[in-house]
């Protein structure tokens, strides 16, 4: 039980057998004051900022030709339900179940093999590699 005493992030794990990475299963409890809380429920109620670089809009124009629009959100972008939603994706500090840090060079790496860094993840490889990675994920860490 998480008990804590203000605000702050808490490191957590998961206590229930959840399939081949159980292990990886980390997360982190941000505790904040209420207007902090009510200031970022609204931000997350707003739709996906455009994205001005020509990389990330490269990476929209990708993602918005891909099959990830079926699996993932991106408010006025798509509707898929599989997948974690991404509309505030770059709002994030981590992904994959808090295995590492969201910067340029993991979330590529997760574009192209998810499995590879988190066993049993249910993304699947799409095939992406090289300049389209790059370019999806200057995208998602534009979507604050």
């Amino acid at each position: 039980m998480l008990a804590p005493d203000g605000p702050g992030e808490f490191p957590g794990q998961c206590a229930e057998y959840c399939g081949m990475s159980h292990a990886n299963m980390r997360f982190r409890v941000v505790v904040q004051s209420k207007p902090d809380f009510d200031k970022w429920v609204a931000d997350q109620q707003k739709p996906a900022v455009q994205p001005t670089d020509p990389l990330a809009q490269k990476g929209l124009e990708l993602f918005g030709q891909s099959t990830c629009v079926g699996c993932h959100t991106i408010t006025g972008v798509s509707g898929g339900v599989l997948g974690p939603n991404l509309t505030h994706f770059a709002s994030r500090k981590t992904l994959g179940a808090n295995l590492m840090p969201s910067t340029p060079e993991n979330v590529a790496k997760w574009i192209e093999n998810p499995g590879h860094l988190k066993p049993g993840a249910l993304m699947p490889d799409l095939g992406m590699r090289g300049e389209q990675t790059k370019a999806l994920a200057a995208y998602l860490l534009s979507l604050k």
